[in-house]
């Protein structure tokens, strides 16, 4: 049986985007086209349609990606376009996501290729956020990642989503790592808890995870 804890309705695309562990049943979506919501979608980087990269790497610059999507309203404020970083060495019990666990799926693309993806005029948004896997396992990939779209767009509202502690990151002793909290916005911090997922605040999976403003609010 699929569980549905929240859904936003999109009012610019119709679409009505649910939290769900699984992908409605076919009565259910017929019923949501009867109510005249042009489709839905998973909840926290979990969507129905992932966009992958049609060309691969070029470079050495490069990063291990899932693939990517427009238009979420799950992954931090407002309309983001999202990355999902591939490969996880935190594993969570009950995640949602154990594809992006292992280190040799995914794809390995151009940085630059991401971030042109990310920033595409064929969508709107307020920010791009970044999700895995778990990114701080790529520190040196994920700080070029942050820089090229700073370069696109300096403003650019980016959250970043990590299964360790900002402690535990601050600790770390790693100049990437520090590059990468010195230059985004939110970090969105701590492993998911499965007894704890009913206590989730916005943008998190378990009540645990912290919302963390990195450059004030």
């Amino acid at each position: 049986m699929t569980t549905i804890t929240l859904g936003f309705l999109d009012t610019a695309t119709g679409a009505l985007t649910l939290d769900a562990e699984q992908p409605l049943a076919a009565p259910a979506r017929q019923d949501l086209a009867a109510l005249g919501l042009a489709s839905s979608e998973m909840g926290c980087a979990n969507p129905t349609t992932e966009l992958k990269f049609d060309s691969p790497a070029q470079t050495d610059d490069t990063i291990r990606v899932s693939g990517y999507w427009h238009n979420s309203l799950w992954e931090g404020p407002g309309r983001r376009s999202v990355v999902r970083v591939q490969g996880c060495p935190i594993q969570c019990n009950g995640c949602w996501v154990r594809e992006t666990w292992s280190t040799s799926a995914g794809q390995v693309v151009d940085i630059a290729t991401v971030a042109d993806a990310l920033l595409s005029s064929n969508a709107t948004r307020d920010g791009v956020t970044i999700v895995g896997g778990e990114p701080f396992a790529q520190p040196k990939a994920l700080a070029a990642l942050v820089d090229a779209l700073r370069e696109r767009q300096p403003d650019l509202h980016i959250t970043v989503y990590s299964g360790y502690t900002l402690g535990k990151l601050a600790t770390q002793d790693n100049p990437y790592v520090d590059h990468v909290l010195d230059g985004i916005d939110i970090l969105i911090d701590g492993p998911y808890v499965e007894a704890l997922s009913d206590t989730a605040g916005p943008w998190t999976g378990s009540g645990n995870q912290k919302v963390r403003y990195m450059r004030g609010e």
